[in-house]
């Protein structure tokens, strides 16, 4: 189960860097219905963490290291932080037809929105690896770096 976790995040991440041009790779049609994927592939990743958020939900308040809860709330961010990309995605979509859901809303409102948490959230999941480095190192049996 770990390897699959490992290289389901792999694929996250790389796929989420071949989004950031939507002009690039395949075009914005590659662009739109990737990131709509991408979104469906973090639910997976949420499910098959499930028991670790459980246990950390109904330990918060109790005897949780400060570690799991600074993960806690970096996942609460990302989570915002996806759901916004792929709302305001959704705002702005080209090649997929959303208009069936009334956003609301100026397109230039959902580019502002999309391009915003885009970025933060790219820099919460450069966060989210650091603090999960140890995991990531073990899966690829780096070494730790000596001092000297």
């Amino acid at each position: 189960m770990n390897i699959f976790k490992f290289i389901l995040n792999l694929l996250l991440a790389i796929v989420m860097l071949l989004l950031m041009d939507p002009r690039s790779f395949y075009g914005i049609s590659f662009h739109e219905w990737a990131g709509l994927v991408i979104g469906l592939f973090f639910i997976l990743h949420k499910i098959l963490n499930w028991d670790w958020i459980k246990k950390v939900t109904l330990s918060f308040f109790r005897k949780t290291p400060w570690r799991a809860r600074v993960n806690y709330f970096l996942d609460i961010l990302l989570l915002a932080g996806l759901v916004l990309m792929i709302l305001s995605g959704i705002g702005i979509a080209r090649t997929i037809d959303f208009s069936w859901l009334n956003l609301g809303g100026t397109r230039m409102f959902w580019r502002t929105m999309h391009t915003s948490s885009t970025f933060i959230t790219l820099a919460l999941f450069g966060i989210h690896a650091g603090l999960h480095w140890n995991w990531i190192r073990q899966r690829f049996n780096f070494k730790k770096a000596k001092n000297g």
